[in-house]
């Protein structure tokens, strides 16, 4: 999730139907720049190379979320679309350890469709498998010569990074094969052997 303010302009985001490294491009409806999720930029347009500022957020299920936040008003599914709004079109390919299929190689298989939270520090790039955090709850790590703590919450679904000084690290939640074809120098975590 972005800010939608750049600078003094307040933008209006819309999805354009367009894949990068198999990651949808958003665009913004004032100059119809496109921008990328997983760089958190956009790559083509007027406002190319201008970066977005990440939001906290977190991919949850909604009986945690209505839990925690009784009071969580849902947008009406009177849109004046005949939409089965109930039904998530994308559901079978969250499910499925298979990608789609390029034109020229297959798609991912299952440990390339694990989910990751990625991050950048200082120039270098990490993904950290969900999966693993939900068993963990806490890793520490070192990063280009940062220690990173990565504290996970079952009970809201909430992740939380935090570098030297406290201060909390931005993340992106992507599937891994997205982040490493982004990010070719990335590593993904894995438990250190004792």
């Amino acid at each position: 999730m972005f800010a939608r303010k750049i600078g003094d302009r307040v933008l209006t985001f819309g999805v354009s139907g367009l894949l990068y490294q198999s990651n949808v491009l958003m665009y913004d409806h004032q100059t119809e720049s496109l921008w990328s999720q997983v760089l958190q930029e956009a790559v083509a347009g007027p406002m190319t190379g201008t970066t977005l500022k990440t939001l906290k957020s977190t991919v949850t299920t909604w009986e945690k979320w209505r839990r925690r936040f009784p009071e969580t008003l849902v947008l009406s599914t009177e849109t004046g679309f005949d939409r089965n709004y109930s039904q998530d079109p994308y559901e079978e390919y969250y499910q499925s350890k298979r990608g789609l299929f390029g034109f020229l190689r297959p798609g991912p298989d299952a440990d390339e469709k694990r989910m990751v939270a990625g991050v950048k520090v200082n120039g270098a790039a990490k993904a950290y498998p969900l999966d693993l955090l939900r068993e963990k709850t806490t890793v520490r790590d070192q990063v280009n010569n940062s220690t990173l703590v990565l504290r996970y919450d079952a009970g809201t679904d909430e992740l939380v990074i935090t570098g030297n000084d406290g201060e909390e690290i931005s993340y992106i939640t992507a599937y891994w094969f997205v982040w490493r074809n982004i990010h070719p120098q990335t590593e993904l975590y894995s438990v250190p052997d004792r």
